[in-house]
Order: structure tokens, then C-alpha cells, then sequence
């Protein structure tokens, strides 16, 4: 069942805080589950100094704010955009791999 938008909205607005997985890869950022909800993640890294760019191992989990959701007809390309915050992504204690 999909989730309506409204109930999207209030239960993650602007600005909340969530622990999410890395699932996936590609070059202008990375994919990631938010656990409870159907509805991906994408944290780009388009802006960041090839430096700077993170390296988040699939399966790590990290602690994002949810920026805004993007609403779509179409299930698989719903999706919220997240940012990290640069002391996370700095900070290699605070990124934990799941233990399957």
C-alpha cells in the first residue's frame, strides 16, 4: 500500500532527523532506506570538493535531515532528499555498518 503524501508530510517534515542504511551508490550521491517507510532517500554529493566527497560503505547507517519529499505518480521515483551533516560525514565513529 502507498503511503499518502499528507501522512508523509506529518510524520517526516522538514528538518527531522532520521537514521538511515546506504543502500546504493551512484556519482551524484547515494541511495538510502529510511527504516518504517517504503520511500527512498537521496543524499546527494553533487556540491561537495572531490576531497570532501564522502566514501559511505552500502550497508552503513548514518544520521540525516530530511530537506524534502518529493511527491510522484509513479511509486519507485518518490522519494525524500536528505543532507548530512559535514561533522557526520567527518567524524568515522559516527557512521556505523550494520552487522548482518
Amino acid at each position: 500500500m502507498i503511503t499518502p503524501t499528507s501522512e508523509i508530510n506529518k510524520r517526516f517534515p522538514s528538518g527531522t532527523k532520521v537514521r538511515v542504511i546506504v543502500r546504493s551508490h551512484v556519482r551524484f550521491g547515494y541511495f538510502v532506506d529510511i527504516p518504517g517507510i517504503e520511500i527512498r532517500g537521496l543524499f546527494e554529493t553533487v556540491g561537495y570538493e572531490p576531497s570532501e566527497k564522502p566514501n559511505l560503505e552500502i550497508g552503513s547507517t548514518i544520521e540525516a535531515v530530511i530537506q524534502q519529499f518529493r511527491d510522484s505518480k509513479e511509486p519507485l521515483k518518490r522519494q525524500f532528499r536528505l543532507t548530512v551533516h559535514p561533522a557526520v560525514l567527518a567524524n568515522p565513529s559516527l557512521i556505523k555498518l550494520l552487522q548482518d
